[in-house]
């Protein structure tokens, strides 16, 4: 029979929290610092959430823990480089667990760096867990350097490492929350792995114990189900995300338009009477909708500099090349940029409110979404940051 997974995105946890006035429990596969502890870190910042962590090791410990204290599960369950993409200590370990629950789901870009004991010593010797050492072999043959085998995981490698168990010369290389865990340790490198599209997709789960166990290709498919269910919540979000995405490009769309209206009406770019005026409109659609003010102001006021920017950039080009003679309406270009400020509150506040905190792994599409000409790089970095930053006040009640 076919498994029935129940998508709950917040609501448990959030009941948990209100019940015990505590950190719901989650049993962590792995220990701090691994690729779960940073995975989990990124959950928590959707929500503002804590969560009182209990790393466990194996999936197969983790999954028992959870089931005998009636606790989360949270482990990986998939990643890129698999062939099959299917984890094979979680395909063993869903011989005699099953997952009841599916609460969330984090798809995130695994980046491999290499920690040291300090920064200059010559590196003779790599320490870290058999998989991981297997996705850095580019870099491990370019430099000619000797592994060592630590079967425990690249948080024991650090650990070690930072007690000086290793001889001289000797690197740790995992996940970079390592640092957080093990301060003691100097960052050499970051982005060591052999492929670059590196993702692992992670879950936070209620599971329950198997009457008996299921053959491998039982678990392969169960695993599957779970997969699927998971990437259907990452893609249901990544969607919101994008929707938002392409109104704020829209918006900046329009930028060409405004810069020429300016240059035959030999008019400045910055206008600050008509900035106040954007921001005064969308901090009273924020109070409506109960986001942070100081955030929106913040998120719209870099909305204005990307905008400016494109419009120098333009007023450059036309300086060179002259300037199209080509009209524009202003009384239509400020409906049409009132309208598209309107919707990317709307559409931001309904994303808050549904999927949480924009946070880094939506970067990526947000950076490709936004392919209006004249924004630079370093623009889309200054937006992101700004637009991760908006929150929803809790316990607000949004007007009608």
């Amino acid at each position: 029979m076919k498994l029935l997974f129940v998508s709950r995105l917040t609501a448990s946890l959030t009941l948990l929290f209100t019940l015990t006035g505590q950190a719901a429990p989650v049993y962590v596969q792995a220990g701090p610092g691994s690729f779960n502890h940073a995975a989990l870190d990124l959950l928590e910042s959707r929500h503002n959430d804590a969560y009182h962590r209990l790393y466990s090791g194996t999936p197969e410990n983790t999954y028992a823990a959870a089931v005998k204290e009636t606790a989360w599960a949270f482990s990986a369950l998939a990643n890129s480089t698999i062939n099959g993409q299917l984890v094979p200590a979680i395909v063993n370990a869903m011989r005699n667990y099953k997952v009841t629950e599916l609460s969330a789901a984090v798809r995130m870009p695994i980046e491999m760096c290499v920690f040291g004991a300090d920064r200059l010593s010559p590196i003779k010797h790599v320490a870290s867990h058999p998989a991981a050492l297997k996705q850095i072999g580019q870099w491990l043959n370019t430099h000619q350097r000797q592994t060592i085998s630590v079967p425990k995981g690249t948080n024991e490698a650090a650990r070690m490492l930072a007690q000086g168990q290793f001889e001289q010369g000797t690197v740790a290389v995992g996940s970079c929350a390592l640092k957080s865990v093990y301060p003691e340790l100097t960052l050499r490198e970051v982005g060591v792995q052999d492929n670059a599209d590196n993702h692992t997709l992670f879950a936070l789960m209620k599971m329950e114990k198997r009457p008996e166990q299921i053959s491998e290709d039982q678990a392969r498919t169960a695993l599957a189900q779970v997969v699927e269910q998971a990437n259907t919540q990452i893609k249901t979000r990544t969607d919101s995300a994008k929707m938002l995405f392409s109104h704020i490009n829209q918006r900046l769309a329009q930028m060409q338009s405004v810069a020429l209206f300016k240059a035959h009406k030999h008019r400045p770019i910055e206008d600050l009477s008509r900035e106040a005026v954007v921001l005064s409109n969308a901090l009273e659609q924020a109070r409506q909708q109960c986001l942070d003010t100081a955030s929106v102001e913040a998120f719209f006021q870099a909305q204005m500099d990307a905008a400016k920017a494109i419009q120098y950039r333009y007023r450059a080009q036309w300086l060179a090349e002259g300037v199209p003679d080509k009209g524009a309406d202003l009384v239509q270009l400020r409906n049409t940029l009132n309208q598209l400020g309107t919707a990317i509150l709307e559409v931001l506040t309904h994303h808050l409110a549904r999927h949480g905190n924009l946070t880094p792994e939506l970067g990526p599409v947000f950076y490709g979404e936004l392919v209006t000409a004249n924004l630079t790089k370093s623009d889309k970095r200054k937006l992101y940051h700004a637009l991760q930053n908006v929150r929803r006040i809790e316990n607000c009640q949004a007007a009608n």
